[in-house]
């Protein structure tokens, strides 16, 4: 079981600002905003954060999660790196949000929150209410109607696990669901007590023990005597290949370690190739403090891409991409398709839409590449087979 997260924000010069002034907030500052714990993790510089009894408890109910070579995945794809599958999908909500969930729904609990409010395209939303009912906390989920639609078993999902979930009407105003979600949350979070607005990516209470999956990665490939050439992530708010990568990323910095790190993004949000550098926030109510990072004025188009629509990204992730340590390509919804199918008719595994991406990213550095030892993790598709033609 591992014992601490990785701040992988300690290794920048991370910050929070002030809406309208852009003025460097302190741990003080936010509390408003966040609850005593939350603040306290989003400013900390320490590299190493210690995980909670309470929360290594649910965790070792789940973790280690598996990890796997896809050989008859390597096959279909005709290569010859070996390509090692960190499986996301053995968790509780069936993808990485969950790690999220528990540390966070336990600083709340810990802080005395009542209500947390949050958005969702449907997996955060399940992940956290899981976590909030093992808490005792009461949780309200703000999820857009194109994602209810396309996904309509999500809504269930969360209310059976003690979620109320109200859904949020499309309008003129927002360019994007997440943000659509994410105001409506915080207007219903500003007219209740010991309440508390949480945001499902992005944000240092999130990212942080997201980093669970590369640290229990690194220990189950050094037991085979592998080391990763590439981790490969895909690119929403981050969380997702931060998760993977952090451990990594920090191996490179400090030893000098030859990792290249590749993020797949989605070509209706291409937050990295064509995200610009300065301050933003995930709402547009002047309410959440900003960080400086990448930002999209919208998407590209409406095509449905579930949590890989975030217009700001985790602001490690554009540090990293701005010095050219990780690297970032977009790939269209057919190409996520078709690596989802090949995954799938190979290795018999099923993925999440969002996993399709990753797995056009493997096979791009795959097929461009020799030899190599390429790291990514999947999230499950039980439920997201009417996104691909499986056969």
């Amino acid at each position: 079981m591992i014992n601490h997260f990785l701040n992988i924000n300690a290794f920048f010069d991370y910050g929070m600002y002030r809406q309208q002034s852009k003025e460097a907030l302190t741990e003080n500052d936010l509390l408003g905003v966040f609850p005593p714990s939350l603040a306290r993790l989003e400013m900390s510089r320490d590299k190493l954060i210690p995980i909670p009894e309470q929360v290594k408890e649910v965790y070792s109910r789940y973790r280690p999660t598996p990890l796997f070579r896809a050989e008859k995945f390597e096959q279909a794809i005709e290569t010859d790196c070996e390509i090692y599958i960190k499986d996301e999908g053995a968790t509780h909500s069936g993808n990485h949000k969950a790690n999220s969930a528990y540390l966070i729904s336990y600083m709340c609990h810990k802080d005395g929150v009542k209500t947390i409010t949050t958005e969702t395209t449907g997996n955060w939303g399940i992940a956290l209410a899981q976590a909030a009912k093992h808490f005792g906390i009461r949780l309200l989920c703000f999820i857009d109607e194109e994602s209810n639609n396309v996904r309509p078993d999500r809504k269930l999902q969360m209310e059976n696990a003690g979620a109320e979930v109200i859904v949020v009407k499309l309008d003129q105003y927002h360019q994007d669901l997440l943000t659509l979600s994410a105001d409506s949350a915080i207007e219903y979070t500003k007219k209740m007590e010991d309440s508390i607005y949480i945001f499902g990516s992005v944000y240092g209470y999130f990212v942080i023990p997201q980093t669970v999956i590369g640290l229990e990665a690194k220990k189950q490939l050094a037991a085979l005597g592998k080391y990763p050439d590439i981790v490969v992530g895909s690119c929403g708010g981050g969380a997702n290949i931060l998760g993977t990568a952090s451990a990594f990323l920090a191996d490179r910095l400090e030893h000098g370690k030859e990792v290249e790190v590749f993020s797949s993004e989605a070509e209706p949000c291409p937050i990295l190739t064509q995200g610009e550098m300065g301050y933003y926030s995930i709402d547009s109510q002047d309410y959440y403090p900003l960080v400086k990072t990448y930002g999209l004025k919208g998407l590209n188009d409406s095509t449905y891409i579930g949590g890989l629509g975030s217009t700001i990204v985790a602001p490690a992730v554009a540090h990293f991409h701005s010095k050219g340590i990780i690297e970032a390509k977009t790939f269209t919804p057919a190409e996520a398709k078709e690596a989802a199918e090949r995954f799938y008719q190979s290795q018999g595994v099923s993925v999440a839409l969002e996993t399709g991406y990753q797995l056009a990213g493997v096979i791009h550095k795959a097929k461009s590449s020799k030899g190599k030892v390429i790291l990514v993790n999947i999230s499950s598709g039980v439920n997201d087979k009417q996104f691909f033609n499986y056969k």
